[in-house]
């Protein structure tokens, strides 16, 4: 009897032990699994361009905006330092300096400029110096900014921002920020329900989840977030890094659509 009863202990013992080993196999392989789909996503989205996201609305007209804007850790930049600077971005970028750089003086504030307009292409480089109070002590400061904007070919702005990323990395320029914008129309006034229905359908695209939306007349703004974006913003106790725009044009009759990261830069 006492030998029956110890074999019955050993059977559920080894049960238990089978058991453990079992849920302690399946939760690895269930971690294992989210990991493994993190790393996807991040290495999916690596080559996946908010532009493809964009493509998908199907809209006319199509044009894409970059903007990255840094600040030069130097505190003093001669007059041919900050022409240098640009100079060596607009090489990085293939762009050919055909004519002076601009210098615009006002106050506390000076500004070396180029700007080029191309049938398709626009681009703006600038370095600003500002003289600013810190700490009871004058300084000044460098911000160099870089502007492109692209019609059609919307698909070749990633091209451009890693330039330019890599470009002041070059110079030990580590942060940075960056917006990216698209846009375009669509032909004839979108409903209320139609607007909702594309936003949530870039969101998705954007493997991201709507934080904040809200209307005014026939605008239609979402602020969403994504974990396959680096960089965000808070708002409202919020992470945002996308945000979407709708506005309907009743003199064209049509819909303009904004998709940006992490927002709109401009009135719209």
């Amino acid at each position: 009897m006492e030998k029956t009863h110890r074999l019955s202990e050993n059977i559920k013992r080894i049960f238990s032990l089978k058991r453990t080993k079992i849920t302690l196999y399946t939760a690895t392989v269930l971690w294992l699994a989210v990991i493994t789909q993190i790393v996807v996503n991040r290495v999916f989205f690596k080559g996946f361009q908010i532009a493809e996201a964009f493509v998908i609305t199907g809209t006319e007209d199509m044009e894409c905006s970059l903007e990255i804007v840094v600040q030069h850790p130097n505190e003093f930049l001669s007059e041919n330092d900050k022409k240098e600077i640009i100079r060596y971005i607009a090489d990085v970028i293939g762009l050919n300096i055909d004519k002076d750089i601009d210098i615009i003086k006002d106050n506390d504030r000076t500004e070396y400029v180029f700007e080029k307009q191309a049938k398709k292409a626009a681009t703006s480089l600038k370095v600003v110096s500002l003289v600013q109070d810190v700490d009871s002590a004058v300084k000044m400061k460098h911000y160099v900014i870089a502007r492109l904007k692209i019609k059609e070919s919307i698909q070749s702005l990633e091209k451009y921002k890693r330039l330019l990323e890599n470009a002041f990395n070059k110079l030990g320029i580590d942060k940075k920020q960056i917006t990216v914008q698209y846009e375009g129309y669509i032909s004839g006034l979108m409903t209320k329900e139609s607007k909702e229905a594309m936003a949530r359908q870039l969101v998705n695209e954007l493997k991201g989840e709507i934080a904040l939306e809200y209307w005014q007349d026939d605008n239609y703004t979402v602020y969403a977030y994504t974990g396959l974006l680096d960089e965000y913003i808070e708002s409202a106790g919020c992470k945002i890094n996308i945000q979407i725009a709708m506005s309907n044009d009743e003199d064209t009759k049509k819909t303009k659509v904004y998709l940006a990261s992490p927002i709109i830069n401009s009135g719209w």
